[in-house]
C-alpha cells in the first residue's frame, strides 16, 4: 500500500503546486519563462543524488533492457504533440480531472484506451518497425565510460547555477487575495506554493518511490502508463493486474488530487466547449501512443529515466518540447501573427 501513500501525497502536491509540466515546457519556449523547467531539473536531481545512494546500500535497482533509439524519438514527438493538444500531460490531466475539468477527463479516457492499445498483439505488430532498431547502451554513462557520479556532480552544477540565477531576479508582484484560512490549513488549501518548493516535495517522493516499489517486486520508479492501460484491462475484461504497486500509485494520485481540489474550492465541473473536448480526446490518444513507444511518459521518461541518465528519458525531453511546439505554432503562433498583421 505503500504506492497508494505515495500517490496520495504526489497527486495532492501537484494540484496544489499547480505543477504542470507540460505547460512549464510550453512556458520556456513561448514566453522564455524558465521557472518550471529549472523545477523539473531539480527534481531529476535530488531524485539523481538520492538514487544512487540507494543503489549503493542495495534499497535499489536500475531497469535493464536496450535502448530503443527510433521508438523513443516517434514517441516522444507523438507524446509532445498529444500534450500540446490536450493542455496537459497525462499526469496533469490524471489531477485536472480530480478537479472536475471535463476536457482531462476526456483526455485521460483517451490515454488509457490508447496505452492499452499499443500493449496488445496488433498494436505491438502495428509498430513493430518503429520499435524494432535498439542499441545495447541504456544511459549516457555507459556510453561515455564515466561513474554515475561524475554525471550528478555535473547535473548538480548546472541545476544550482540555474536555481541561483533566477532566484537573484527581481520577483513577480503577484496579488493575493485576503486569507480566509489560518495555519496549517492556510499553508495545505490556500496559500500559493512556489514551483521550486513543489519540486522538493515531489522529488523526495519520486525517490521514495524506488526502495518503495521494488519492496514489491518491481524494479523502477514513479510511472503511470503502463496501469493505466492495465485500468482499461481491469474495467473491460476484469482482469485484475492493475492492484499492483503501480496501480495503486495511480488510484492515489487521483484521490491525492481529489481531496486537494476540495479542500482549496476547486473541485466543480467545468466543460471548455465541444471543439476543445474533441482536441483533449485526441490529445489523449496520441500520448498514451506515444508513452507506449517511448517506454513512459511525462512523468516516467523526464522526471524518472533522466535521474539514472537512460537515453530514453533525455532523448524524450527534446522530442516533446518539439512536438508541443509544432501544436503551439499552428494553434497559437501563426493565428497570432495573422491577428498582427491583420491589425497592421
Amino acid at each position: 500500500m505503500t504506492g497508494l501513500f505515495l500517490g496520495f501525497l504526489l497527486g495532492f502536491i501537484m494540484q496544489r503546486g499547480r505543477f504542470c509540466m507540460a505547460g512549464g515546457l510550453r512556458d520556456l519556449y513561448l514566453f522564455r519563462d524558465s521557472r518550471m523547467t529549472i523545477a523539473i531539473l531539480i527534481i531529476i536531481t535530488l531524485q539523481s543524488i538520492g538514487l544512487f545512494a540507494f543503489i549503493a546500500l542495495d534499497w535499489a535497482k536500475l531497469p535493464s533492457g536496450d535502448f530503443h533509439w527510433l521508438a523513443t524519438l516517434v514517441g516522444g514527438v507523438t507524446f509532445g504533440i498529444g500534450m500540446g493538444l490536450a493542455g496537459s500531460c497525462s499526469t496533469g490531466a490524471y489531477y485536472r480531472a480530480a478537479e472536475g475539468l471535463a476536457g482531462s477527463m476526456i483526455a485521460v479516457v483517451g490515454f488509457v484506451v490508447s496505452s492499452w492499445y499499443i500493449r496488445q498483439p496488433s498494436g505491438k505488430q502495428l509498430f513493430a518497425p518503429i520499435n524494432a532498431p535498439s542499441l545495447p547502451d541504456a544511459s549516457l554513462t555507459q556510453t561515455l565510460n564515466i561513474s554515475p557520479w561524475v554525471a550528478v556532480l555535473f547535473l548538480t552544477f548546472i541545476t544550482v547555477f540555474l536555481v541561483c540565477r533566477h532566484l537573484k531576479r527581481k520577483p513577480y508582484s503577484i496579488p493575493q487575495p485576503e486569507p480566509r484560512k489560518q495555519g496549517l490549513a492556510h499553508w495545505l488549501f490556500e496559500a500559493r506554493w512556489h514551483p521550486f518548493i513543489t519540486a522538493i516535495f515531489i522529488a523526495v517522493i519520486a525517490l521514495l518511490a524506488w526502495p518503495s516499489s521494488l519492496m514489491s517486486g518491481r524494479v523502477g520508479g514513479l510511472g503511470i502508463s503502463g496501469p493505466s492501460a492495465q485500468l482499461f484491462s481491469l474495467l473491460t475484461e476484469g482482469k485484475t493486474g492493475f492492484f499492483g504497486w503501480a496501480g495503486y500509485l495511480l488510484m492515489g494520485i487521483f484521490v491525492g488530487a481529489l481531496v486537494a481540489a476540495w479542500g482549496s474550492q476547486e473541485l466543480r465541473l467545468r466543460s471548455p466547449g465541444w471543439p476543445t473536448l474533441a482536441k483533449s480526446l485526441a490529445g489523449g490518444l496520441f500520448m498514451g501512443i506515444g508513452s507506449g513507444l517511448a517506454g513512459g511518459c511525462m512523468l516516467g521518461n523526464t522526471v524518472v529515466n533522466t535521474a539514472w541518465f537512460s537515453w530514453q528519458g533525455w532523448l524524450f525531453i527534446p522530442c516533446i518540447l518539439l512536438g508541443g511546439w509544432l501544436v503551439s505554432y499552428f494553434t497559437i503562433i501563426i493565428p497570432n501573427q495573422l491577428v498582427k498583421q491583420q491589425k497592421a
